[in-house]
Order: C-alpha cells, then structure tokens, then sequence
C-alpha cells in the first residue's frame, strides 16, 4: 500500500476527523456524514454536495479478514460481477489504511445503492441464476481463501458452551457430531458465507448487487443456496418451515444449476445445512457480541429447535 494512504488516528474519531480524511484522500469534497450502524466494522453514509456514498471503517481485530474481503470485492468488480462499486483515492487506492494504537483499519468508500432486501419467494429462479453466477465467477478467484472445517461449523459452538459451562453441552456436542458425518463429504467450493437476504440488495430496476464479503471462504457449496431459500423462523421451528424452504429452493436450483451442477446427493442436503447453519451462527454471533450476549435459556432453546427439527425431518 502506498504510504501516502498511510496514517494514524484515534479509533475514537469523530464525524469532523473522518470527513477531513476523506477529503484528503478523495476527489470529491465531503460535507456531510450520517452514522449507520456498528457491526463487526462501522458503516456510514456520506455526501459530497447531492450524491451519496457509503464508507466502511474496518475495526484492527478483523484487519485479516478485512484484507480478504477487499481482495474478494475487487475481483468480483473488474470480473463485472454486480457488487457496489468501489471508489478509489487520488492516488489510485481502493482504501485508505488507517494506524491506531489497537492496530490497522482502513476506509472504504463505496457508491451508494438504492435497493431492499431481495425477497427469495418472489425472486427464486433469478436469484437461482445470480448465485450461480457468482459461484462461476469465484472459481476463477487467484487468492486463497480460508476453509471451513468441522472446528468452524461445529466445534466453535461447543467450545463457547464449554466455556460457558452450560449443562446440556453434551446433547449438543452428540447432534454435531452425528450431523457432521452427514455433510463431511459434500463438495467444497468457494463460496459467500452468509448469504441471507439482506446480503444481497435489489435496485429499484430489478438488478441485483452482492454485499458483505467478509465471511467469503471455501466451504460447502450448498451453504450459500440453503441459506438464502431457508424459510424457517430461526427462534420457533414451525411445522411447514421445511416445506416453505424446499418449495423455494426447487425454483431456486432450477435455474441455479445451469451454472452449478449438483449431485441428487448433493441437492438432498438441504436439510442438513440448515441445521449446520445454526451451530455456525450462533458461533459467530457471539464471537462479535461477546460470550454473554446469550443466556442458557437462549441455549436451551436453540437446542430444543435442533431436536424438534430432527424430529420432524
């Protein structure tokens, strides 16, 4: 990174700081900044005269996985894979690197999107061909990514619980256990991570962009398409949530698949991801929120979904 995009702040700044480092850095003049929320980095939004941007301050304890994400971002945008577009600074760079006593951050700054939420019922099939996309796109991704193991999808939760010292920790760890076996041999493939609806935002003319590269890893492939079709309550399992999920899911690969082949194996995890999925969010949930942001009421009541889910399917 060019020194000239290299300097030291307290992590501490206030709005004034962060436009005099926009400033300094960017074509554009920045007068105003809105804060947006703290999650994992700190978002806000910003305007020069009437147009609108969105920055992202990354925090030093993610600087890793920061690194990785921008490195991501860039390669789906010159590939022309629909993503927010990066703006550079004057001097060419896509961040600013920013030196504080906790370590390094950077700013970037992004065009802002208008957009909601995608909505998987309504949109399944092109949704289907966008993640198939973006699959085919990733393969040819030259840097390497982190892989996703049993010690991240399963093990992490055990081990929170363990130092928890939650007592039903051994019900837990049998389901992980004996759902691990289920899905240890599906295919692995680059994929985004947490593809949930509201990582992927659809523009008033229909388009679709991709957010959130932070979590960009190779894991199971099928984890990004079960996620975005899963149509159950996280919190209460309902008796048709599966039902919902699969109906969507099969509109979703009709099209994804044109991309993406799958085995029937493969197809049939549906089921399984869903259940994986609850170990690892959870996981990540309270790895940024800290170990006492859930309760073991909370616990229990994770593990008692697990079970009826088991049950039911």
């Amino acid at each position: 990174m060019d020194s000239s995009n290299e300097t030291t702040f307290d992590t501490a700044m206030n709005d004034h700081q962060i436009l005099e480092k926009l400033n300094a850095s960017y074509p554009m003049h920045f007068d105003r900044i809105t804060f947006v929320r703290d999650s994992g980095c700190l978002a806000y939004e910003v305007f020069s005269g009437g147009h609108r941007y969105f920055l992202r301050i990354t925090k030093p304890t993610f600087s890793d996985m920061a690194a990785v994400s921008l490195d991501v971002h860039l390669f789906l945008q010159k590939q022309g894979f629909s993503v927010p577009p990066i703006l550079f600074t004057k001097d060419d760079m896509p961040c600013i690197q920013i030196y504080s006593l906790e370590g390094k951050c950077c700013f970037i700054l992004y065009e802002f999107i208008e957009g909601e939420e995608v909505s998987p019922a309504r949109d399944a099939e092109a949704l289907g061909a966008f993640v198939g996309k973006l699959h085919q796109t990733m393969k040819t991704y030259p840097g390497k990514l982190p892989r996703r193991d049993k010690q991240y999808y399963i093990d992490r939760y055990i081990q929170i619980m363990r130092a928890k010292q939650y007592d039903k920790i051994d019900a837990f760890t049998a389901y992980g256990d004996a759902l691990w076996e289920r899905v240890k041999n599906l295919p692995y493939g680059y994929c985004h991570g947490d593809l949930y609806p509201g990582n992927i935002l659809k523009a008033p003319e229909g388009q679709f962009y991709l957010l959130d590269f932070d979590t960009f890893c190779e894991g199971f492939a099928l984890y990004d398409p079960a996620l975005l079709c899963n149509s159950t309550d996280y919190f209460n399992l309902e008796t048709d949530g599966y039902e919902k999920t699969k109906k969507i899911y099969d509109r979703f690969l009709s099209e994804y698949t044109k991309y993406i082949p799958l085995s029937p194996s493969e197809a049939d995890s549906l089921y399984d991801i869903i259940a994986l999925y609850h170990f690892a969010l959870q996981a990540t949930i309270i790895e940024i929120f800290g170990i006492n942001c859930v309760d073991n009421d909370f616990l229990d009541r994770q593990l008692h979904w697990l079970q009826e889910w088991k049950k039911q399917y």
